[in-house]
């Protein structure tokens, strides 16, 4: 097994310790800046190349993909031309996607979107919960995430990567993201996506900062579903108000907390009490671990590009309807 590592800013850094983590060592990293190159060798030991046309891709068994999100087409389809296994982190540009999407229908290998909040030890426990029905039907379902943008990246300007882009931007980007795992745990949305969105022009670049959807699923849950990048204490709690129960999430405090009404009594995990690793990446661990096993044939990947892509319809879906 050897990782062609394209990308090497936080999250292609934070891949080869997972990578390093499960106990893969034949890792080669690429990127763009020499700074991030030599960063790279030096912190993590790995061969690097500053011209992706010199790598030897007969000897390469799988490509990682952590660019900026305009970029991954570009690179997914270098995986494709050379047949092989491919990650690619969340994305907020559907560019290509029907293309690639069509490629893939002739494809032998694994190409896997990013699906990480899935593998959070807190997450599987609510969807375990929610499936069982334990707690009857989900009804209504409030979620928020928030955290200021310059905290992100606290080594570097907002101005000096892709979150500053409107295309791209922090808040627009975790729209996506946080609907991978709010899908699944009570359905997709069904008919029309109403939102708010603003720009409170506290950041000092061109993004929408607040987006704010409304909507009910396919299962008639009403979700209520906000993201800011303005606040200064972070949050990511969903509330799950069920016909027997509640569910209080918060995965900033690690702790999931369990209503439930036919009893009158509450339950409480913590994350600690869930894990399976010792790591504070577990959930991005667990996310290359499947890969990993997915390109093996020991399991399958449940996330795919059709899911990715209507996951990003949804998306414009709620910016066309923005009030």
């Amino acid at each position: 097994m050897k990782v062609l590592q394209i990308g090497l800013g936080s999250m292609g850094k934070r891949r080869i310790r997972n990578l390093q983590y499960l106990g893969v060592k034949d890792i080669v990293g690429f990127d763009i800046r020499e700074d991030r190159l030599n960063e790279a060798k030096k912190i993590y030991c790995i061969e690097t190349v500053e011209d992706i046309n010199d790598i030897d891709f007969d000897k390469i068994t799988h490509v990682i993909i952590s660019t900026p999100p305009d970029r991954h087409s570009e690179y997914v389809k270098i995986g494709l031309r050379h047949n092989k296994h491919v990650f690619i982190e969340a994305s907020v540009v559907d560019n290509e996607y029907g293309a690639l999407i069509e490629e893939c229908k002739k494809y032998t290998k694994v190409v896997a979107p990013s699906c990480t909040m899935r593998f959070d030890s807190l997450n599987i426990k609510v969807k375990e919960i929610l499936d069982s029905r334990k707690l009857g039907k989900p009804i209504f379902l409030q979620h928020h995430f928030g955290l200021y943008l310059p905290f992100w990246h606290p080594y570097e300007n907002i101005k000096d990567f892709y979150v500053s882009n409107r295309r791209t931007g922090g808040a627009r980007e975790i729209v996506p993201f946080d609907l991978v795992y709010i899908s699944w745990f009570v359905g997709e949305p069904c008919g029309k996506i109403s939102s708010l969105i603003t720009q409170t022009k506290n950041l000092d670049v061109d993004i929408d900062d607040i987006y704010s959807l409304q909507y009910k699923t396919n299962n008639n849950c009403h979700v209520q579903f906000t993201i800011d990048v303005a606040s200064k204490k972070a949050y990511r709690t969903t509330r799950i108000v069920c016909e027997n129960g509640n569910m209080d999430l918060d995965t900033v405090d690690g702790k999931l907390s369990i209503y439930y009404a036919t009893e009158d009594k509450w339950q409480v995990y913590t994350r600690g009490q869930l894990s399976v690793t010792k790591s504070i990446e577990e959930m991005y661990i667990l996310e290359m671990k499947c890969f990993i096993e997915a390109t093996e044939g020991k399991t399958t990947w449940g996330y795919t590009l059709e899911n990715d892509w209507k996951i990003l319809k949804w998306l414009y879906s709620a910016e066309n309807n923005c009030e």
